[in-house]
């Protein structure tokens, strides 16, 4: 008898990650931008903004063009890329207030019995560390990243600094102990200094030991702060705040070309796996980021505050110049990455009793997807997002249904339509309660309610981008 269509797609991912356990695993370096547009590298369109280093990093593998993260603001979504889950499942809804009055210090925060990417990667041998913005617990130590699975934290522990930090005023750490001395006048370059530093001394070691390396630059989030040589090259902009972005981006650039040139000179290129996205949208009216041909922002439901640039890179096992366009998301960096050490997540359950259910984890490995011989089909067959009293979405294939308290469901087909201008719920009433009841089946999948909620301000916020007229926030042409 033979054996199923199912059946040999398991075993022929089984025998590609067993081949690739042969090899040997592979050094991993995920590096997060900070509420980067969508269309603010060259790669992704941009006529403004030179990023010749991103745009090679993409040339070398994939550029996805419909990346996806799982929260459209900082915290819910970083909370999401380092556990493989959709972070409503453990009520990591919302980004991270401050109040702790109301809500306890434990609660802020990915929660004690989720594993990291760190703690996985860890488990299989690898050294870890993670340079830059944390933001996903800060208030006890079993929140900080030593605690989470990081051999080594460098940076800060909350989710917004000033890029040019003093000895008498800055919130870095270097593991549990506040930096002392400024090395460095700006936060972009020092956050790749210490990344290139740690890669340095552990290849010092001459050890076999892989190493994985988390990137999370706070670059371009506000405060709007360039250098002054890079704020000087971008004399093309009229806007100031556009122009400190572009040179905040500028010089993020260049730093993941220093990356880059470092690994080629040390012959690390071709063992190293390297993702590259945004943790969400970009910030138009904060920071003047370029989200087109989207519409909406950061905070937003709609493609502009979900779609990111997504870039990745493996020389020898994903295949170069690709463009990939079937939907994906940041939960899948977990599972990819494993796949690629040899490793996969072991099936477990939680709760007691009768309330005994399997954990579930939402991201898929990539791998198949980007090799010589792609795999077919659609990695996932719907994508969910929600944060309560502000709204929630669905894309199932080339339909996106935007559900807010401000308005009556907005339906649209990004195939035909990627800026979502044309509402097409009223002509396919059908087509909105399938995909309601989508929704609905995700959220009653989650294991708890929401842990805290999202300031008021948000709400009121997020009101203008739902009104009647559908209007775009911002031109799709790229301004001066």
């Amino acid at each position: 008898m033979q054996p199923s269509l199912v059946v040999r797609a398991m075993l022929a991912v089984l025998s590609a990650t067993a081949a690739l356990a042969a090899q040997g695993p592979p050094n991993v370096l995920v590096i997060v931008a900070d509420d980067m547009g969508y269309g603010d590298l060259g790669c992704y369109g941009s006529k403004q903004i030179a990023t010749p280093n991103l745009d090679a990093l993409a040339a070398s593998g994939v550029r996805c063009t419909d990346g996806y993260v799982s929260a459209s603001v900082c915290a819910p979504s970083r909370a999401g890329l380092l556990t493989g889950r959709y972070q409503n499942r453990f009520g990591f809804e919302h980004n991270l207030i401050s109040d702790t009055s109301v809500y306890s210090e434990g609660s802020l925060s990915i929660p004690k019995d989720e594993q990291t990417i760190a703690d996985r990667l860890s488990d299989l041998g690898y050294a870890t560390a993670c340079i830059g913005k944390w933001h996903v617990g800060e208030h006890l130590d079993w929140q900080l990243p030593n605690q989470r699975g990081f051999d080594y934290f460098f940076g800060m522990r909350n989710g917004s600094h000033g890029y040019f930090p003093t000895p008498d005023k800055h919130r870095l750490y270097r593991n549990d102990d506040k930096v002392k001395a400024i090395d460095e006048p700006y936060l972009t370059d020092w956050f790749t200094t210490e990344s290139i530093a740690f890669i340095e001394r552990h290849e010092a070691k001459q050890s076999k030991q892989p190493w994985f390396v988390y990137l999370s630059y706070n670059t371009p989030h506000a405060p709007m702060q360039a250098k002054q040589q890079d704020y000087d090259a971008a004399d093309h902009i009229e806007n100031k705040r556009r122009r400190n972005y572009v040179a905040m981006q500028h010089c993020m650039d260049q730093n993941i070309g220093r990356i880059r040139q470092f690994l080629a000179n040390r012959k690390l290129t071709k063992d190293t796996l390297i993702v590259f996205l945004s943790d969400n949208g970009g910030s138009v009216y904060a920071s003047s980021a370029i989200n087109a041909p989207l519409r909406g922002e950061k905070g937003t439901f709609l493609e502009g505050g979900l779609r990111v640039p997504m870039i990745w890179s493996w020389p020898g096992h994903i295949e170069p110049q690709q463009t990939y366009q079937q939907p994906v998301i940041s939960l899948d960096i977990l599972p990819t990455v494993l796949a690629a050490a040899g490793s996969a997540i072991e099936p477990e359950t939680i709760g007691n009793g009768r309330g005994r259910k399997q954990r579930i984890y939402d991201g898929v490995n990539l791998l198949p997807f980007f090799g010589s011989k792609q795999q077919q089909g659609a990695p996932h067959e719907s994508l969910c997002w929600r944060m309560m009293m502000r709204g929630a979405a669905v894309r199932q294939a080339e339909w996106k249904l935007v559900r807010t308290p401000f308005a009556p469901p907005q339906l649209y087909n990004l195939q035909t339509d990627i800026a979502e201008q044309q509402n097409l719920a009223a002509e396919q009433p059908q087509r909105v309660t399938e995909l309601m009841a989508v929704l609905t089946r995700w959220e009653e999948s989650h294991e708890r309610p929401p842990m805290w909620s999202s300031a008021v301000m948000w709400s009121a916020f997020n009101r203008k981008f739902y009104d009647k007229t559908y209007q775009l926030v911002q031109p799709l042409e790229t301004p001066r």
